[in-house]
């Protein structure tokens, strides 16, 4: 039942307030913060309103980028970006002008955080398996290097610069992205990224593979929303798990808690590295 009690979304916008998640709260604070600020939607921001992976996101602030050199800021609940911006790298989003989907993850990028840097740009240039009418078209990796390019040397463009360098484009999840970005840091060999099995009649993929050793992350939402979709996605998984098992092959999992807290994943994978002759004793 609507208690009446409203929640301020920007100066002067407000909202019933509900169970809003954290995400879809701040998503509505962006479109409030559009309709007094005359910048362009970016950064954090722009990555929401186009469903680009933010790692660890701070949601305190609406991004906004004006195109010129000087003149940015921060208020609260607004930070304005002082920055070069073409009219090609500017689209329309539920009727909010914001970055496109090219500039936004090069901005993300330039934020100084690797990770989160290489999780945003392998998300525009996946290209999935199973694209459906609504999938976006990946972005070339050219396109992305232009765009970097034209904004010159400044904060945070060699991490960009690094980024775009280790992006892959079959990263299915920022999850992967961030797994990668681990085990590049603690010196594991360059595992064979989705890589495919045509095993017993089954077409099978493992999101990393070294040898006989398979790493599997588990996201949210890898098994269904519903009772339904998680009993048989997981029956489905036990088959697969059955399938690897049969020729040899070992599987190791894991999941955010074990990326958010890199010892536990540490913990968690080196002995096996070890076993497998990945990782020195």
């Amino acid at each position: 039942m609507d208690s009446g009690e409203l929640i301020r979304l920007a100066m002067g916008v407000y909202a019933h307030a509900g169970g809003y998640d954290a995400r879809a709260l701040y998503r509505m604070k962006i479109l409030a913060a559009s309709m007094s600020c005359g910048g362009v939607v970016s950064h954090e921001s722009a990555a929401v309103l186009h469903d680009i992976p933010f790692l660890q996101p701070d949601r305190q602030s609406v991004h906004f980028t004006v195109d010129r050199e000087h003149g940015g800021g921060r208020r609260p609940g607004i930070h304005v970006h002082p920055r070069p911006l073409e009219d090609d790298e500017v689209v329309e989003v539920d009727g909010v002008r914001v970055t496109s989907r090219v500039r936004t993850p090069i901005d993300v990028a330039m934020s100084g955080d690797l990770v989160r840097a290489v999780a945003a740009i392998d998300a525009v240039r996946f290209i999935p398996r199973f694209p459906t009418a609504s999938t976006p078209a990946p972005v070339p990796l050219e396109s992305l290097q232009s765009t970097l390019d034209r904004l010159g040397r400044r904060r945070g463009s060699a991490v960009a610069r690094r980024a775009l360098h280790l992006s892959v484009d079959c990263s299915e999840s920022a999850g992967e992205s961030w797994s990668r970005m681990l085990m590049l840091a603690w010196g594991v060999p360059t595992p064979q990224l989705q890589a495919e099995f045509h095993l017993d009649g089954h077409l099978l993929f493992a999101d990393f593979r070294w040898g006989t050793l398979i790493g599997e992350f588990d996201g949210e939402g890898k098994y269904g929303t519903t009772d339904s979709e998680r009993s048989a996605a997981l029956a489905a998984e036990k088959q697969r798990h059955a399938v690897f098992a049969a020729h040899g092959f070992e599987i190791v999992r894991w999941g955010w808690k074990d990326l958010v807290d890199d010892a536990r994943l540490r913990r968690k994978l080196t002995p096996t590295l070890v076993r497998h002759g990945l990782l020195a004793a």
